[in-house]
C-alpha cells in the first residue's frame, strides 16, 4: 500500500505542475433552504438576513473541491482479487483504463474567506457589505497523458492539448441592497463587488501533440505561460527549466475588476416564494508581467524508462521531469501582456413552500446552472426544512447534477446573540473504505474516500446577530 501512495503522490504532483483551472467557485446551495442563515444573499440579493448581523474573520468560510477523477480511474483490483494495482501496471488494459477517463479531467479547488461582514435588516430593505479573499485554482488533465504514461512506446500521437493550468487569488469587496415595497410581493437587489487582483497564473496549450518512437520524442507545441504577480516574474534557470522569483518592494495589485449580482423574490401568498438570481457577471483585467511560450517544435531523447517493464515506484520522478521538459515554456524577456478573465457565474431558480398549519416544516427546489469555461455543469435538487424554533433550524436535500447524485446538509443555531452555522454539499456516488497503512479503526479499518468523480462543497461561521427578527 505504501507503494501505491508513493506512485500516486508522485503523480499528482506531476499533473498540477502541467495542468489548470476547473472552477469549483458555486455557491453554498444548502444555504437556500436554511433559515436563520446570514448569507442567504450570496446566492441570491433579494434574499434578506432575518436579522442585522455582524462577522469578523469568522463569519463565512466557504471552501470546495471537484475532480472528474476518482480512486476508480487511477488503482484497479489485481488479477488475484486480493489486492490493488495502479493503472501503469500490465495488468490492466489500455482499453480498460480510458473507460474510467474522458478526454479532459477537471480538478479543482476554491476559497472563500470572509474578512469582514455587515448585514442591516429593516422590515422591507436589507443592506450588506463584506470584504473576502477569494482564491481558485485547479487543471484540466489530458486523459491521453494517461495513455502516454501507460504505452510508453507506441507509435500513435498523444494529444495533450487538454492541459489548461490556472490559479487566482484576488479581494473581494461587495456592498448589497435588497427591497421591497411596504405593501408589495416582490423583493429585487443587486449586490456591486470591487475585485482586487493579487495574484494570477495561466498556462494554455492550442496543441500539443506528442509522438513517440523507439525513446524519441517529437513534440509539436503551440502555447503560452502568463504570470501576474506585483513583484514577480518569471525566469528559466541555466537547465532551461522555468522558475519565479519575488521582489517584496515591488509588491502591488496584479489586476482590477468588478462583477454584479442581481435577483428577485416574489411571494404570491405568504407561505411561498419564489427567487431567482445570477452571481458574479464580470471579471478581472489582470496585468501579466511576465510571458512565457512553448517551442513549436523539438526532439530529445528521454522516457527509455517508461514501459511494461517499468520500475513505476523509482522511475516516475523522472517521468515527471521528463513531462516538465515537453512544455518547453521559454519566458520571452520584456514581454508583458494585459488580459481581462471572466468569473465563472451561476444563475439559479428555486421555490420554497412554508406549509400552511405546521409552519416550522417547509419544502424547496432549486436549480442552477455554472458557466464555467473548463467544467461547467448543473444542479436540481429539492429540500426539506425543519425550524422548530425560531434559532433552529436544519434541513437536508437531495437530487441530482451533471455527476449524478447530489446531497445536502446544513444547520444554524442562535444562542443570545450568538449564530453558528455549518453545512456540507457533495456529489459522490460511491464511496469506499480505502484501507491505509497503520491506521487501524476497528469498524473501518480505513478510511472513506470517493471511488468515481466527486464534488464537495463545506461552509462554515459563527457570527454575531441585532436587532429585530423578520421572517421572510
Amino acid at each position: 500500500m505504501k507503494k501505491i501512495l508513493t506512485i500516486v503522490s508522485i503523480l499528482t504532483v506531476a499533473f498540477s505542475l502541467l495542468s489548470v483551472r476547473a472552477s469549483a467557485q458555486d455557491k453554498f446551495q444548502s444555504g437556500f433552504f436554511l433559515d436563520n442563515y446570514n448569507y442567504g444573499y450570496r446566492l441570491n440579493p433579494a434574499i434578506m438576513s432575518e436579522k442585522s448581523f455582524f462577522g469578523l474573520g469568522t463569519g463565512n468560510v466557504e471552501m470546495g473541491i471537484s475532480s472528474g477523477l476518482g480512486i476508480s480511474s487511477l488503482i484497479y483490483p489485481n488479477a488475484a482479487g486480493d489486492g490493488l494495482v495502479t493503472f501503469l501496471h500490465p495488468d490492466v488494459s489500455v482499453d480498460e483504463m480510458m473507460s474510467h477517463l474522458g478526454k479532459d479531467n477537471p480538478f479543482g479547488v476554491d476559497a472563500n474567506i470572509n474578512i469582514l461582514s455587515v448585514g442591516k435588516r429593516r422590515e422591507n430593505k436589507f443592506n450588506s457589505f463584506e470584504i473576502n479573499f477569494r482564491a481558485d485554482l485547479g487543471s484540466s488533465i489530458p486523459g491521453d497523458l494517461f495513455r502516454f504514461l501507460k504505452e510508453g512506446n507506441s507509435t500513435d500521437p498523444y494529444d495533450l492539448s487538454a492541459f489548461y493550468l490556472g490559479a487566482k487569488a484576488y479581494t473581494e469587496i461587495a456592498f448589497g441592497v435588497a427591497k421591497r415595497p411596504a405593501d408589495g410581493n416582490l423583493t429585487v437587489g443587486f449586490r456591486l463587488k470591487g475585485l482586487i487582483g493579487l495574484a494570477s497564473t495561466d498556462v494554455r496549450f492550442d496543441k500539443a501533440d506528442i509522438y513517440f518512437n523507439n525513446g524519441t520524442i517529437a513534440t509539436d507545441v503551440e502555447g503560452k505561460a502568463r504570470f501576474a504577480v506585483g513583484g514577480g516574474s518569471l525566469y528559466n534557470d541555466e537547465n532551461g527549466d522555468i522558475k519565479a522569483s519575488f521582489n517584496q518592494q515591488n509588491l502591488r495589485p496584479a489586476g482590477f475588476g468588478g462583477a454584479i449580482d442581481f435577483g428577485f423574490r416574489w411571494t404570491p401568498f405568504e407561505s411561498l416564494a419564489i427567487s431567482g438570481g445570477i452571481n458574479d457577471l464580470g471579471g478581472i483585467f489582470w496585468k501579466y508581467n511576465s510571458v512565457a511560450k512553448a517551442a513549436d517544435q523539438f526532439t530529445f531523447n528521454g522516457f527509455e524508462h517508461i514501459g511494461k517493464d517499468t520500475n513505476y515506484e523509482n522511475e516516475l520522478g523522472q517521468a515527471k521531469d521528463d513531462l516538465l521538459e515537453i512544455a518547453n515554456l521559454q519566458v520571452i524577456e520584456g514581454l508583458e501582456e494585459s488580459g481581462f478573465e471572466r468569473l465563472a457565474f451561476t444563475a439559479n431558480l428555486g421555490g420554497r413552500l412554508r406549509l400552511p398549519v405546521l409552519s416550522f416544516i417547509s419544502v424547496g427546489a432549486l436549480g442552477i446552472y455554472h458557466f464555467d469555461q473548463i467544467a461547467p455543469y448543473w444542479d436540481v435538487r429539492g429540500g426539506l426544512t425543519l425550524s422548530p424554533l425560531r434559532f433552529i433550524s436544519v434541513t437536508a436535500n437531495y437530487g441530482k447534477n451533471t455527476q449524478g447524485n447530489v446531497l445536502g446538509l446544513a444547520a444554524s443555531v442562535t444562542v443570545l446573540f450568538v449564530n453558528a452555522y455549518i453545512g456540507v454539499d457533495t456529489y459522490a456516488d460511491r464511496v469506499g473504505i480505502f484501507p491505509v497503512e497503520g491506521v487501524n479503526i476497528p469498524k473501518y479499518g480505513g478510511v472513506p474516500v470517493p471511488i468515481d468523480p466527486f464534488r464537495c462543497k463545506m461552509t462554515f461561521g459563527l457570527n454575531m446577530q441585532f436587532g429585530q427578527r423578520y421572517r421572510n
